[in-house]
């Protein structure tokens, strides 16, 4: 084993020659290199940009050094549009990568996820929707996911009465999307103390 290999097993690296890996150790080595697609627009784009290497598993200490290195050209990126980065690296890493810049937070539970967006929305998606279909998280209308708006879920779940049923949820102007995984995500967040129950062959939560 190469001492470069011990370091990258240490944490991700910067300014490596690859050609100091063995043939095995270069087949394990991933990297976040931002070049872009071939026919997309190119302007919004954080320049140039040093390569960060990694071993699988480490993507977000990978993000997590990549934005301590570019994170005042990575700030002028417009994220509400396509971007040279996204195009550029895998879509688990581009999420932690916003996740480190602040742009989106994320908070992953056995059956859910939530992704928390600078702008105030919610997103509590399917973890398997997320994990494995990055492409159809963003829609309220297959059933995976459900979108807060303008409303913090700790107000949310403040103004809603106890018990807190889906019809509560479907009727609340800031909710759309499947409501079962708001109520999931509510009954496995340490904040809320609650307890899953059935009224009227709802799901519901009885507030403690």
């Amino acid at each position: 084993m190469t001492k470069l290999y011990d370091a990258l097993q240490e944490s991700p690296q910067t300014g490596i020659n690859l050609s100091n890996l063995n043939p095995e150790e270069r087949q394990q080595v991933r990297q976040i290199s931002i070049t872009g697609t071939k026919g997309l627009s190119q302007s919004n784009t954080p320049g140039r940009t040093a390569d960060v290497y990694y071993l699988e598993g480490d993507e977000r200490a990978a993000a997590k050094l990549f934005v301590e290195e570019h994170r005042e050209a990575l700030e002028r990126l417009d994220f509400s549009k396509k971007d040279t980065l996204q195009t550029s690296v895998p879509r688990e890493v581009y999420d932690w990568i916003l996740h480190e810049l602040g742009e989106r937070t994320l908070t992953k539970y056995e059956r859910v996820v939530l992704e928390e967006r600078s702008n105030g929305t919610r997103w509590i998606i399917d973890r398997t929707r997320f994990e494995q279909h990055p492409d159809r998280r963003y829609t309220v209308n297959e059933g995976k996911s459900a979108r807060v708006d303008e409303l913090s879920l700790a107000d949310l779940y403040a103004e809603l009465d106890d018990p807190l049923t889906e019809s509560d949820l479907r009727a609340h102007r800031a909710v759309a999307g499947n409501v079962r995984y708001l109520l999931e995500y509510f009954r496995t967040a340490e904040e809320f103390a609650c307890s899953p129950v059935t009224i009227n062959e709802e799901m519901a939560l009885r507030k403690h």
